[in-house]
């Protein structure tokens, strides 16, 4: 039999957190664990197979459902199996919205864990428990974060100051190992460089991340003690191999966007930052 590892390794975790408590290591108890192992394997398999798989949501509910079976009395895999079944199902779609938060997700996975270490028997009606409270914690925390970055409304309506007008533009350049682009300000100065892409529109896409991201980034200074992680789209400010202060720009899903040059001081590098955001929407230079 030929196991695919990925499933092999969610369902050896839900086994070993079945066996903390019992310290049985006899021939019989070894069968018992084998039958649980491919019960759980043979339940789950269909559902990494499927061409649909959310890959974040098959790994929290891996992490539940070994959490909840630690205080397991009975080997039933079929109970496991089903329970884990239902957690995927219930928090797959979250992992499929377009504000998918990866980090926040991984954050709830390991909270819904500890929170059912003490569970006695993870039946069908736990799984649903389960399922919600990782919702609930999910839902909080990214409305929380989404808030964070919408201005405060004001009382009083006051008139919207005028957006400063963009004057930069991205610069395309293409060389024989693929084609990138650079972020220029007004003045010409080059304020971000790309990754090289492969194609024309791969590269579009770049841009039009850079100017879908940038305006609303957080800023993580790695320079600063102590770090203070900050979720992605971020900015992070860093110090290079010459001690110069550099940043970088990641998506959503934590790919680098833009990159910067180097600045002799941290502050010359956050108005970088800011020169990126106010320029972000320009257009291709052609």
């Amino acid at each position: 039999m030929e196991y695919n590892k990925k499933v092999l390794k969610t369902a050896a975790k839900i086994t070993a957190a079945t066996l903390s408590e019992s310290g049985k290591l006899g021939i019989e108890n070894a069968e018992k664990t084998v039958d649980f192992l491919k019960t759980v394997y043979g339940a789950i398999l269909p559902i990494k197979e499927d061409e649909n798989c959310v890959k974040d949501a098959f790994k929290a509910a891996g992490k539940i459902t070994a959490a909840a079976c630690e205080e397991m009395e009975d080997l039933c895999g079929k109970t496991a199996a089903k329970f884990f079944e239902i957690v995927y199902s219930k928090i797959a779609p979250l992992a499929s919205e377009e504000d998918f938060d990866e980090d926040v997700f991984k954050y709830v996975s390991k909270i819904t864990a500890a929170a059912c270490e003490e569970m006695e028997e993870p039946d069908e009606e736990k799984a649903e428990e389960a399922a919600e409270f990782f919702k609930a914690v999910y839902s909080g925390l990214l409305k929380d974060e989404a808030e964070e970055k919408e201005p405060e409304e004001t009382a009083e309506e006051e008139p919207a100051e005028e957006e400063p007008v963009c004057s930069g533009k991205y610069i395309v350049k293409e060389t024989k190992s693929g084609i990138s682009f650079r972020l220029a300000a007004g003045n010409n100065q080059i304020i971000g460089v790309s990754e090289v892409y492969s194609g024309r529109a791969a590269m579009e896409k770049g841009i039009e991340s850079v100017r879908k991201n940038a305006p609303i980034a957080n800023i993580e200074d790695q320079t600063a003690e102590p770090v203070v992680p900050a979720t992605c789209p971020k900015f992070e400010i860093y110090n290079d191999k010459a001690g110069e202060f550099r940043f970088r720009l990641k998506a959503r899903n934590g790919e680098i966007i833009l990159a910067s040059e180097g600045y002799k001081t941290k502050a010359a590098c956050e108005n970088g930052i800011e020169s990126v955001r106010k320029n972000a929407p320009a257009e291709i230079a052609e």
